[in-house]
């Protein structure tokens, strides 16, 4: 295994000094006098709402602009993501149960801050604001000079938990003012204040639908299916001292790995933070003789559920190039496990070690996707322990290479 380590290792390095890729897109901002200004904004992973955006007039713009709320009413990437300015309150009570107030907490703040449009049709927009504290929702109605928050409060009250659904009331009313129907009342009060949900209710009120609003934007999917073929070349050793007996081609074993997953984007417009998802099955085998003519076997076959976060350190809509790490929850069934002593005339067989059937391991992967279909990888598996028994232990190591395919 060791070759193959040390074929792998500087590919894991490299992404380490990488310099993360800007991700400008064509799009426009709008000044504080009104004048729409065309060129390409950086859209990055934003974690909260972003207080200022990279902007240039052309690709070779060098340096862009920075561009923040006191200089910009709007901006967008065209067929991606909009950001509306705000001057306004914003409600400052926790809604995390372990930061919860005792009594109601109806603190407010003045800021001026950008606001996501996360579902626009001719009725009303919809809103996200997250800042450090929580996620923030607005709306404004048709005509309606600036966005309103939706409120909504949890609190501690003689122990009991309070939760405050004003948000509701607001939404009963722009669905009362704007459509009416009774479909959408039902779904107002089984909705929780979650983006899903009251884009679920925008869309009602709007009379518009999932396909329309992708129609909207790239058509960029927040996931993606994938199969995977591909080859593990495995490498069992073991810290007892009876395997040094052992050549080192008894250790090492070439299998065929399968596996299917999903890859979750955690921001379509960016693709570039993924958590990633698969179940895979492999295996790995050990047979080799020792001097006295006294033989050893093991077939290990595992079935692997792997998360993983994944990262596009090189990302454009043809190619990217990207490192993962994560755990690998195996189930292992085995076969063999046998010591097979031939001498003096007679073969005595014993059994071997005490494996385990559920351990962990921890893949490190780098890739490359090509035309959005094909994703080339390669995986590295630090050694893992696999036996109840850690002193007189047993591990294995592996370099895995697929090609997996993605079905969207």
């Amino acid at each position: 295994m060791k070759p193959y380590y040390k074929l792998l290792l500087p590919a894991l390095i490299l992404p380490l000094f990488s310099v993360a890729q800007s991700n400008y897109k064509p799009g426009y901002v709008v000044t504080l006098k009104g004048d729409t200004l065309r060129g390409f904004i950086n859209i990055k992973e934003w974690a909260v709402n972003p207080r200022k955006v990279s902007f240039k007039t052309s690709t070779n713009d060098t340096p862009p602009r920075d561009l923040g709320v006191s200089d910009i009413t709007s901006f967008a990437a065209t067929n991606s993501e909009a950001y509306q300015r705000y001057i306004g309150l914003l409600n400052v009570d926790p809604t995390k149960i372990s930061s919860l107030s005792n009594g109601r907490n109806t603190d407010t703040k003045t800021d001026s801050v950008f606001l996501k449009i996360i579902q626009k049709g001719a009725n009303i927009t919809l809103f996200e604001y997250a800042d450090d504290l929580k996620n923030h929702y607005f709306v404004s109605g048709s005509g309606d000079a600036q966005p309103t928050e939706l409120v909504y409060r949890v609190y501690k009250n003689d122990g009991k938990t309070i939760n405050e659904d004003a948000y509701k009331q607001q939404l009963f009313l722009l669905s009362e003012k704007y459509n009416g129907s009774n479909n959408t009342k039902t779904i107002i009060e089984k909705a929780d204040y979650n983006a899903d949900d009251l884009i679920e209710i925008a869309r009602f009120i709007n009379k518009t639908n999932a396909k329309q609003d992708a129609t909207l934007t790239d058509g960029s999917k927040s996931t993606q299916f994938f199969a995977s073929a591909g080859v593990n070349f495995g490498n069992i050793t073991s810290g007892i001292d009876a395997f040094k007996e052992f050549d080192s081609k008894s250790a090492s074993s070439i299998f065929p790995r399968i596996a299917v997953g999903i890859n979750v984007l955690a921001n379509p417009s960016t693709g570039k933070l993924i958590f990633r998802a698969q179940l895979a099955y492999t295996s790995n085998k050990f047979k080799g003789n020792q001097t006295g003519g006294s033989t050893y076997s093991l077939t290990q076959n595992n079935i692997s559920l792997i998360p993983q976060i994944l990262y596009n350190f090189y990302n454009t809509n043809d190619f990217k190039f990207y490192a993962a790490a994560g755990a690998a929850f195996n189930i292992s069934a085995y076969g063999g496990n046998k010591y097979t002593y031939s001498g003096a005339g007679k073969t005595t067989v014993t059994d071997g070690y005490l494996l385990q059937s559920n351990w962990i391991s921890y893949p490190i992967n780098i890739g490359a996707v090509i035309g959005k279909k094909f994703d080339i990888t390669a995986g590295y598996i630090p050694n893992a322990i696999f036996t109840k028994d850690n002193t007189n232990y047993m591990q294995v190591s592996a370099v895995q290479i697929a090609l997996n395919y993605y079905f969207n």
